[in-house]
């Protein structure tokens, strides 16, 4: 009976021993397993990864590079385009701003019937300059109603910053006051405000007053609008 105990103890050890074993093998073949599937299935650490709808998309360093060199080269070809046809485009916007466009043809007149010194009689001078040039409307009695009474943006004006840089045939209204209650009108020639007479400064007063420019409508522009000087080609 005792020999017989101690042969199934030493068994039941062995048989422990050996599940033991298997039990490690197991363990360990299926960490190693694991292992094995994570780094075929991600990558090493050079990779990117990225999931859709429960698939990987993966892309290395190389290709990401590849991609924001392109980026890049598109890029610059945009930037190289937009100037060029910036440059196209204010070549284009000088040629149709000659001495034969409406704003400056009313701008020769003007500066060329100029008095050497005021009249009073600014919105006459000013209103002939513009009809001679083409411009249609009804003439006012007095120079601030062509601001206030629509007369310019019926004429084909519009309003424009008075920070923006000036250009040929841009005209200025001065609002009345009571020191000049018929207001002011002028026009630019590209040298030098002109109303009935050649002014030296844009403002034919002393003192500060309010005012709004107009300009032709069909010659405002983006190139005007980023500070571009346009002149007039001919005087």
């Amino acid at each position: 009976m005792k020999k017989a105990l101690l042969i199934l103890s030493v068994l039941g050890m062995g048989v422990a021993q050996t599940s033991g074993a298997a039990v490690n093998t197991i363990s360990n073949s299926t960490l190693t397993y694991t292992r094995a599937n994570i780094s075929n299935s991600y990558g090493s650490s050079q990779n990117r990864y990225s999931t859709n709808n429960g698939g990987v998309h993966v892309s290395n360093n190389s290709e990401i590079t590849r991609a924001i060199n392109v980026l890049k080269q598109k890029g610059t070809e945009l930037d190289s385009l937009s100037r060029r046809l910036y440059s196209e485009k204010q070549q284009q916007f000088r040629s149709v701003l000659d001495h034969n466009s409406a704003p400056a043809v009313a701008a020769a007149r003007a500066s060329r019937v100029a008095l050497s010194r005021s009249s009073g009689r600014c919105a006459r001078y000013v209103r002939q300059a513009l009809q001679s040039a083409g411009y249609e409307f009804t003439p006012n009695p007095s120079a601030y109603q062509y601001a206030t009474r629509g007369t310019l943006a019926n004429a084909g004006f519009s309003k424009i910053s008075n920070n923006m840089p000036i250009q040929v045939g841009d005209v200025v209204v001065y609002d009345r006051s009571s020191k000049h209650p018929h207001g002011h009108i002028q026009i630019f020639d590209g040298a030098a405000w002109v109303s009935d007479f050649r002014q030296n400064s844009i403002s034919p007063y002393g003192g500060s007053y309010s005012y709004t420019t107009w300009r032709d409508s069909q010659y405002i522009d983006d190139a005007s609008n980023r500070g571009i000087y346009l002149a007039m080609a001919d005087k």
